[in-house]
């Protein structure tokens, strides 16, 4: 039960499961191998703009959607801007 607890404490804390905290962790990981080739590419040649919205503006703006305080905030966000939901009305 130890090691398992090593693999689920850090994801309960940001109220998530292993398997969707390591989606997230992967989205972040596989953004930044994008990322790093295309800004060293464009140190080289700066008349090359990074594409893939691998710029730095992009790139912060991701990181705080990522976050998991703002994943709760996004997941909870109900259809119908907090009014009572009509969506499952008969």
């Amino acid at each position: 039960m130890r090691i398992l607890r090593l693999f689920t404490e850090h994801p309960a804390s940001v109220g998530e499961n292993y398997f969707t905290h390591a989606l997230m962790a992967s989205k972040i990981a596989l953004k930044f191998a994008i990322a790093v080739p295309m800004q060293l590419i464009h140190a080289v040649f700066p008349f090359i703009r990074p594409p893939l919205a691998s710029d730095t503006y992009s790139m912060i703006n991701f990181l705080e959607e990522m976050m998991p305080e703002n994943r709760k905030k996004k997941n909870s966000k109900s259809c119908c801007g907090g009014q009572q939901c009509q969506s499952n009305a008969s």
